[in-house]
């Protein structure tokens, strides 16, 4: 926690000059608790950071008016990249289809794609199944 703090303290430091006004959430047309992960962050709490900046746009209206200068959406981004980096559990799943990818066990489908027309592909997209 006190690595990914400083961090935070020293790529964005003036997160630390947060007064809690609040005009970044009231600001957020998202309505996600903006003031909340930027506290977070100066917690160390990066997984509170990524939950609550998730849907984040980076629309900017945050920023524009913080009387700190903070540049919300870009800390957010930040700790989604270190969660997904370091502290994300590892996905068995993910790792076998890369290995598989790598083995070229989907060549024939990717060449029968990349030799489709637009309109083949796009059926194909919507008449798949959904888990």
């Amino acid at each position: 926690s006190s690595d990914l703090v400083a961090t935070f303290q020293k790529l964005y430091p003036e997160v630390f000059r947060c007064v809690s006004c609040n005009s970044c959430t009231k600001a957020c047309p998202q309505d996600l608790e903006v003031m909340d992960y930027i506290n977070a962050a100066m917690r160390g709490d990066i997984e509170a950071v990524m939950d609550l900046s998730f849907d984040c746009l980076s629309c900017g209206l945050c920023a524009i008016r913080c009387p700190a200068e903070i540049v919300q959406y870009n800390v957010g981004l930040l700790a989604r990249r270190l969660f997904g980096k370091y502290l994300a559990k590892e996905s068995k799943q993910l790792k076998k289809r890369i290995q598989e990818v790598k083995n070229r066990k989907f060549d024939k489908e990717y060449k029968e794609f990349m030799n489709m027309k637009k309109e083949e592909l796009k059926k194909k997209y919507y008449d798949r199944d959904l888990e």
